[in-house]
């Protein structure tokens, strides 16, 4: 007892130092208003505790993001000073309301037959191009032999030329806003004198880039009525859903068609100003969502979908005519990619984590009265593989979520015997690669130069840090493009089909263009 009354009386002595110091310093009203304070802290502490003994997870990480509604919310009318009795203001409240739902409904409504340009344009312009098939085609074959026949240019040399490309100077990136959402595909005209690029977004629209043309702006009377230069961008709402891919016929430079994952595809004729139905699948809306597509001919359209079937089209065919379906994998067909000197070989890439070749010259019946083009061999990976890509001298290259990206030397393949199953494809090269785009970022996408002037065969491919990288069929980095004006990740990429300029689209439906 002695010795806690002595504790006690030194802890009191202390109190008291300790108070008659705060009361020097006019600290008084501070302590208490800190003590209360850390009394409040230490109570709230103990009740978080509690809680979190019953759920691992705070109620802060279970707070669910408010969405943003597309349609007017409902107020009450007797607030705003209106009689909600009176039949009129009724009437004008319900209207207003069902027409927002009809015009939200509309946007995400498949535009079925022929439409102008007016009518699918955002700002109303009725805005139509020509070319000189002639002159601008630009896909016409190069004439001589590919780099595995000539003598290859010293990669030193190459990579010199690939990065000596300049970012385009007269916008910013940040000023070409080729569409409202998320690019999901690029493309470029392939015309060589008249530079048009060309985008489409996750909600349908097809943006279109006159790249060396301006629009002159006015701006306002307080600012003397200046006028100051614009780019020429359009936008058409051709599609409900995502536009996933983009595609010229050969030898019609003026007809561009595009597919979605609505199961349609569309011809856009920038002569005659409109754009035509092609085809719409009438089936499962999910599973026939188109991926990817690619001409045969200048009539014969390949497609894939999401129900991993490989569709063939005749564009001369009546829109309602169904499409040819093949069965070629159990999942979505990501990647499709037909063989510029034999069309009839074509390889897909798939979630089910394979990419395969087929041969469409035999097709085989199989169980459930499906058919299936006549295999020929497969390259089988640990994850999904993202996409497939084919050039003219017949390498294969595709990526995916195991972040390589894969290179196939096939330069025999016209000689690859269609009756007898070939072994499984070991890469000729691998390179690592992240490809861990996120659910923000457009999946990343290895594509070849279609047909390149200078004869080397080379491929983009957007890179994570905001670049776009550049190799060869060896698997050699060329070139690694970006800058500071480049504050995205340029993840839809694509070479013009003969000229070293490369095109990159953001998350943000900004361009990047290296010329």
């Amino acid at each position: 007892m002695d010795d806690d009354s002595e504790y006690e009386r030194q802890r009191q002595a202390n109190i008291a130092r300790n108070k008659e110091l705060l009361r020097q310093l006019e600290l008084a009203d501070l302590g208490s208003s800190l003590a209360a304070s850390t009394g409040a802290s230490t109570s709230a502490l103990k009740r978080s505790s509690s809680r979190n003994s019953r759920s691992t997870s705070s109620p802060a990480s279970k707070r669910a993001k408010k969405k943003e509604s597309l349609l007017p919310q409902r107020a009450s009318a007797r607030i705003k000073g209106l009689d909600p009795e009176n039949k009129g203001i009724k009437d004008e409240i319900e209207l207003t309301y069902k027409t927002a739902e009809e015009k939200d409904a509309e946007s995400r409504t498949r535009v079925p037959g022929t439409v102008k340009f007016e009518d699918i344009s955002a700002d109303g312009l009725a805005q139509a191009w020509t070319f000189d098939d002639a002159e601008d085609i630009g896909d016409a074959q190069v004439k001589g032999e590919h780099e595995d026949k000539v003598l290859a240019k010293n990669v030193v040399q190459l990579r010199k030329d690939m990065s000596s490309l300049k970012l385009y100077e007269r916008f910013a990136p940040n000023e070409i806003k080729i569409t409202p959402e998320r690019i999901f595909y690029m493309n470029f005209h392939p015309s060589v004198s008249h530079r048009l690029v060309l985008a489409g977004d996750k909600i349908g629209n097809l943006g279109v880039w006159d790249v060396d043309a301006t629009k002159q702006i006015s701006k306002s009377e307080d600012e003397d009525n200046e006028e100051y230069s614009s780019p020429s961008l359009y936008l058409f709402k051709v599609h409900a859903r995502t536009l996933s891919s983009i595609a010229f016929a050969p030898s019609h430079a003026e007809k561009l068609y595009t597919a979605s994952y609505d199961g349609s595809i569309r011809c856009v004729d920038f002569k005659s100003g409109t754009s035509d139905e092609v085809c719409f699948s009438e089936g499962n809306h999910d599973s026939d969502g188109i991926c990817e597509m690619a001409f045969a001919d200048s009539n014969t359209i390949y497609y894939s979908t999401f129900g991993g079937e490989i569709c063939r089209v005749d564009v001369r065919s009546p829109t309602n005519q169904a499409a040819e379906r093949f069965r070629a994998h159990e999942k979505k067909i990501g990647g499709l990619s037909l063989h510029p000197e034999a069309s009839h070989l074509c390889a897909t890439s798939s979630l089910d984590r394979t990419m395969k070749i087929w041969d469409f010259r035999m097709v085989n019946d199989i169980e459930d009265g499906e058919q299936q083009p006549q295999f020929v061999t497969e390259y089988s990976s640990r994850l999904s593989i993202s996409c497939t890509s084919w050039n003219q001298a017949g390498d294969l290259v595709c990526n995916g979520y195991d972040d390589t990206i894969n290179i196939f030397n096939l330069r025999d393949s016209h000689a690859w015997k269609m009756k007898s199953k070939q072994p499984e494809l070991t890469p000729s090269s691998t390179i690592r690669h992240n490809c861990q785009s996120g659910k923000w970022v457009t999946i990343l996408k290895a594509a070849w130069q279609a047909n390149p002037a200078d004869r080397v065969n080379k491929f983009v491919i957007g890179n994570m840090k905001r670049y776009m990288d550049v190799y060869n069929a060896d698997g050699v980095q060329l070139a690694r493009l970006g800058g500071d004006y480049v504050t995205t990740v340029p993840s839809a990429c694509k070479f013009h089909p003969t000229e070293n300029w490369i095109v990159g689209g953001t998350a943000s439906g900004k361009v990047v263009l290296f010329e």
